[in-house]
């Protein structure tokens, strides 16, 4: 297997040693060099000249000289795969979304001097070297199109406010789940989803929190759905698209009559809080046949179990595409296994979430 040559360009040293640490400790991974950003310039000319299989990017605000750096990466070499690394507070977390609209493979929030969370090499190598192993099997049609959001944004319709208008839906509850490279497809799809469509909406990224609060804020400015980071408690509407927030595990539940959305801070599920397999789980307990899952980008195995669940239990299931999809193995897996029900462009699948719910 080709080894994987790195480049490291972050602000802060502590941040760099667990990058380089976790890096030499994988066989697979190889790293050319180790900046800092204080020579914006400088660390530019070395990644041009080194021409490494991907880059490690910090970014500690969106409007830094390291996001400028990231648009001219982006601009000028998308052919190379940028994991953004950002600090645990609102200012990264916008500069996290930002980036992965623009084409960012990943990000990763990092620890920082006033940060409450320390991430140890651990962390690292559990949760961040995956990713970096992932990279030679990007889609790179996706990762060459420097403005893929924006491009298929355009290039597809919205369903017609009407559509939903004269008919009882045969669903009750729309589950929308997604990993990496899931979230800018997220974008895509919400924009052409009426808010009158006759279920609510769960939609499950694996996301940090504060980082969710601000991804359910940025996804309104585009789709006429009211877009939540769901609350322990929430009674579930139609039309509402409810947030899985960081950090807790979300499931629904029946309280009075009335399904509901309830939080836990349980174990993780494969080290991810919230876990898809806990949502879809509870999903196929409360809604069963009724229920209609839909898998963006991604990879990993968190889903597999839960999916198996929706499948044997009679909920449809349908994912995002190959060609469309930044990452397929999740949803090539489900392929495998037999439990899926149809592929789309990411394009077409509004449509077809539209006919199924219809």
């Amino acid at each position: 297997m080709k080894t994987i040559t790195t480049f490291v360009a972050e602000p802060s040293s502590y941040v760099r040693d667990q990058l380089e640490a976790a890096i030499n400790s994988t066989d697979s991974l190889s790293l050319i060099s180790s900046t800092d950003t204080e020579d914006i310039k400088k660390a530019e000319e070395q990644i041009k000249q080194n021409e490494p299989d991907l880059l490690l990017l910090g970014i500690d605000h969106i409007d830094s000289e390291e996001m400028k750096l990231f648009y001219r990466i982006r601009k000028e070499h998308p052919h190379l795969p940028v994991i953004v690394f950002v600090p645990h507070n609102k200012y990264g977390a916008q500069a996290a979304i930002e980036a992965v609209k623009k084409g960012a493979v990943e990000y990763f929030p990092k620890t920082t001097l006033f940060s409450n969370k320390v991430r140890t090499l651990d962390y690292f190598m559990n949760r961040v070297v995956p990713v970096m192993k992932a990279t030679p099997k990007l889609n790179r049609t996706v990762l060459l199109t420097t403005n893929y959001m924006d491009k298929k944004l355009q290039s597809s319709d919205p369903i017609p406010a009407d559509f939903f208008k004269t008919s009882m839906s045969r669903m009750e509850l729309l589950v929308i789940a997604g990993c990496l490279g899931g979230i800018a497809p997220l974008y895509v799809l919400l924009s052409k989803i009426p808010e009158n469509i006759p279920v609510p909406i769960i939609i499950l990224q694996h996301i940090e929190d504060l980082f969710s609060e601000v991804l359910a804020e940025d996804l309104n400015k585009y789709t006429k759905l009211e877009v939540k980071e769901a609350k322990d408690g929430d009674e579930l509407q139609n039309g509402i698209a409810y947030l899985a927030p960081g950090n807790f595990h979300i499931q629904v539940q029946k309280k009075d009559g009335v399904n509901i959305i309830g939080l836990n801070k349980q174990s993780g599920v494969a080290g991810f809080r919230p876990s898809i397999d806990i949502l879809l789980d509870s999903v196929a307990r409360q809604f069963g046949q009724n229920s209609l899952t839909v898998f963006l980008s991604g990879g990993g195995g968190d889903g597999t179990e839960g999916a198996k669940v929706i499948d044997v239990i009679g909920g449809q299931i349908i994912v995002q595409n190959k060609q469309s999809s930044l990452l397929s193995d999740f949803n090539w897996n489900l392929h495998v296994h037999g439990i899926q029900e149809g592929s789309y462009p990411i394009e077409r699948l509004a449509h077809e979430i539209g006919s199924r719910v219809r």
